[in-house]
């Protein structure tokens, strides 16, 4: 998962800085190539709403997770040394890990999967493996949090969805440089620099146990917890390709209806879009948009969580376009997710107790209708989503509730569709006012009406 240097206290990476965060990871674009037919991963392209959670051993100063480490992120210095970083794993001990409670207050906002990072870049792994000496194996006396978190999300009625990724920095520490600016030297894990002269034998040898670490892990995480729903992979091996570590058709016997991306093997069940949506057409089959509630993946000291209006926007815009969106939090080092998180979590889930049926079993509009604004159907009922405006909308996606602008009269326009039989608000149900000729609807919504959320029209046509 790329990300921005936090201590530059700057915003997250454009977008291409994002892009070469990617290719340093050897990441994929984003291509559809069909999906698996196992009917045990059909719920995956309407699931609609996925929740991210990203956390390790960051979370102990309330970093950046595994890219603060780097040196020349988005043109800034590294926040910390590896070394350093990694001797954050002596003092993780979440007492308070409860992802039950996480997970209820997921439910409860209309969340359908959670996706857990069960070891990122950095290395450390959140369960006890036996590959390689950097997990809760070596630490916590042995604790599985993966194990905690599996468990809470189906008391909970969540699809269980486990995050990892192959690129590991920790055990490629002696073979990698921790610095991405152009022409620098290699830097090591002190972050000073260091000559990489490794023998062709000793980069074999390496890559071999490499391979046999991912592998390993993977087969752990695929075989200790029951069903696993999805399993979202992010980079590859440097000299081994996803198939030679561990094909997919291996995943898939371990679990057959596990539903898979391709950042690891260049191809899987769904194509990804990262902090920029930049599609505004339906999906050409399974697809998902992730970004963050904040303005980094993990949880990071002070940083304020963007406008519930634009994330709610960016939730139904995505589902306007049958992709999921899988929007990001991160706990704290005590296992804790902050008072913020579940304050925004709770302002849309009573969005969603009000609007919900507008995003719950609806689908994009039908071919020949058009709207100006996001919008969805199911039946003879249409759905326009009212957006609220933001000082640099469009510009970027760093949206706080400080940005929002006065709410204004709007008019809603749906196309190629039959005469209304009613139009309304839907959140108190009242009638709004609409003209309609030659099948153009223009619904009126005036200011007094909206809020600094999304506000829905519910049409129902004749």
């Amino acid at each position: 998962m790329a990300d921005t240097n936090a201590a530059s206290g700057q915003p997250p990476a454009s977008g291409e800085n994002v892009q070469a965060e990617h290719d340093a990871l050897g990441n994929a674009p984003a291509i559809n190539s069909g999906h698996t037919q196992n009917p045990d991963a059909q719920w995956y392209p309407e699931a609609g709403l996925g929740l991210f959670i990203h956390w390790g051993i960051a979370s102990v100063k309330g970093i950046n997770i595994s890219w603060s480490m780097i040196d020349g992120v988005n043109g800034k210095p590294a926040q910390i040394a590896p070394d350093d970083y990694w001797a954050m794993a002596k003092e993780f001990n979440p007492q308070k890990y409860d992802p039950d409670q996480w997970l209820k207050a997921a439910k409860d906002a209309g969340f359908v999967y959670a996706v857990l990072t069960t070891r990122h870049h950095e290395g450390f792994a959140l369960w006890p493996s036996n590959y390689g000496d950097f997990s809760t194996k070596n630490f916590m006396a042995g604790r599985d949090l993966v194990k905690e978190y599996v468990e809470a999300c189906r008391h909970n009625g969540l699809k269980v969805g486990l995050y990892y990724s192959p690129p590991n920095w920790y055990f490629d520490r002696d073979f990698k440089s921790f610095s991405m600016r152009k022409g620098s030297p290699p830097l090591g894990p002190d972050l000073k620099p260091r000559a990489l002269q490794k023998s062709q034998e000793e980069i074999a040898e390496h890559t071999k146990a490499y391979g046999a670490m991912v592998r390993g892990q993977l087969e752990e995480l695929l075989t200790r917890y029951g069903k696993i729903d999805l399993l979202w992979l992010d980079g590859r091996i440097p000299h081994l390709t996803g198939e030679e570590v561990m094909p997919i058709a291996r995943i898939r016997q371990l679990q057959p209806g596990i539903v898979i991306n391709g950042r690891f093997h260049g191809h899987g069940d769904f194509i990804n879009y990262e902090r920029k949506l930049t599609t505004d057409k339906v999906a050409d089959g399974w697809a998902e948009f992730c970004n963050t509630w904040t303005d980094y993946w993990p949880y990071v000291t002070g940083a304020p969580f963007r406008a519930p209006g634009f994330i709610i926007g960016q939730y139904v815009t995505c589902h306007s376009l049958h992709i999921n969106y899988l929007t990001d939090v991160g706990p704290m080092a005590d296992g804790e997710l902050t008072d913020d998180t579940y304050k925004n979590l709770a302002v849309l889930r009573d969005w969603v107790k009000v609007n919900g049926v507008s995003v719950k079993g609806t689908q994009p509009l039908p071919s020949g209708e058009s709207a100006s604004v996001p919008a969805t159907a199911s039946g003879s009922m249409r759905y326009l989503f009212a957006l609220p405006k933001f000082e640099n909308d469009g510009a970027n996606d760093h949206v706080f509730p400080k940005d929002l602008l006065p709410p204004e009269d709007t008019v809603l326009t749906l196309r190629g569709v039959s005469q209304p039989a009613s139009v309304r608000l839907l959140s108190d149900g009242r009638a709004l006012q609409y003209t309609y000729t030659n099948k153009v609807l223009s619904v009126k919504l005036p200011a007094a009406k909206r809020t600094n959320l999304v506000d829905v029209a519910q049409i129902e046509l004749k």
